[in-house]
């Protein structure tokens, strides 16, 4: 297996057929929806695009509270091989410390479902991953090649924030090339294997 990755947002094994199954998202367990690794890159590079279409700028950050589904992975991704700054908060943490969280990091934008939503402070600038109106995810994406942002040394890519046992959370900047170059030893010392990806 070989990654040649230079942004996090952007793992992916290169051979790899695209038709191979990547993710099941069981949401709903009577219905799993299968995607394969050429539409979850597709969606990634739709993500980014519509992200930047929104007005956002290299180094914002993009807040993602939500359940587990796969938008939330596309939100994750997308951001990061746009050049922003993924900001995952816990959707179970108290409404006063979303937004502090959302303070603190400077958030420029919130990508959530409808319980992600509920907890926003009015006026957040937001897009449901649930919302099926024009304002909602499905219209933010933009279908469409995209080339990702090469980070510069050290550029951050995600911010996570700790669970605030001694006063409020605080937030974390882990970088693009800190976590590939983890990444890369784990696969030269054999930690991932074909059969388990």
């Amino acid at each position: 297996m070989t990654f040649a990755a230079f942004n996090l947002g952007d793992l992916r094994d290169p051979v790899t057929p695209d038709a191979h199954i990547a993710l099941v998202d069981a949401r709903d367990w009577d219905a799993p929806t299968a995607f394969t690794h050429g539409e979850l890159d597709a969606a990634c590079q739709a993500t980014a695009r519509g992200l930047l279409r929104r007005g956002l700028n290299r180094g914002d950050r993009v807040a993602i509270i939500s359940n587990n589904r796969v938008e939330y992975l596309l939100a994750y991704f997308g951001a990061m091989r746009a050049g922003l700054v993924a900001v995952p908060v816990n959707l179970r943490f108290p409404r006063d410390t979303i937004a502090y969280i959302l303070a603190d990091a400077d958030i420029k934008f919130v990508l959530c479902d409808d319980s992600g939503h509920d907890v926003l402070p009015a006026e957040t600038p937001s897009v449901s991953f649930d919302d099926q109106r024009a304002t909602g995810f499905q219209h933010l994406l933009d279908p469409g090649l995209f080339e990702t942002v090469k980070p510069a040394p050290s550029e951050t890519a995600m911010i996570l924030y700790t669970s605030g046992s001694s006063g409020q959370p605080k937030g974390v900047p882990l970088s693009h090339d800190g976590h590939l170059w983890c990444v890369h030893r784990r696969v030269a010392a054999g930690q991932f294997s074909q059969e388990r990806l």
